[in-house]
């Protein structure tokens, strides 16, 4: 149960935006909801999501997925750790490697520059948010200044819808049950 409770009546802005969310998800999404408490909160959490989630990368789909998977893992937070796997089934990921991605560093089946990928990912998630210089030395061997640039995007918009999920105690709204990988 979240902490604070929706909202009587949503800004009409939160209210359209919550009605296509539970059209895309078939439920509705409860931080949207609760950003009602404030008109103008839902706005940067679209654009933050329309970009974070719909733009054309150069990252790989897989990689940008196993990143934000171990964030939302490292941080707890349910609500983005279903999300993730639902977003993934939809584009046909690898959902084996998304289960075990906290186990990158010994699991055998990530590439080296997942493993490259998500150790930066690791580092940047941490309370200084810094990524010591051996770290980085290996993801530029994998990636380009632009690959690196939108994975620490990934990671850091992960991290700031962690923030808001985690301490209201929005939990799984079972988006992975709504849709399962045909």
């Amino acid at each position: 149960m979240p902490r604070i409770s929706p909202p009587a009546r949503l800004p009409r802005f939160a209210a359209l935006l919550n009605f296509a969310l539970s059209r895309r998800f078939g439920k509705p999404f409860p931080t949207v909801a609760l950003l009602g408490h404030h008109p103008a909160y839902p706005v940067p959490y679209l654009f933050i999501a329309g970009i974070y989630g719909n733009a054309r990368t150069e990252l790989a789909a897989q990689t940008k997925a196993l990143a934000t998977q171990l964030v939302a893992q490292l941080n707890g937070c349910a609500f983005c750790i279903d999300l993730g796997k639902r977003v993934a089934q939809e584009r046909q990921l690898d959902l084996e490697k998304l289960g075990r991605v906290l186990e990158f560093r010994t699991r055998p089946g990530f590439t080296p520059a997942e493993r490259a990928a998500l150790e930066y990912a690791w580092q940047a998630t941490h309370v200084t948010a810094r990524v010591d210089d051996a770290t980085f030395a290996e993801l530029r061997s994998f990636y380009s200044d632009r690959e690196i640039l939108e994975l620490t995007v990934a990671v850091a918009t992960e991290n700031f819808f962690n923030r808001l999920t985690g301490p209201l105690a929005i939990e799984s709204q079972g988006f992975c049950a709504v849709a399962p990988r045909p």
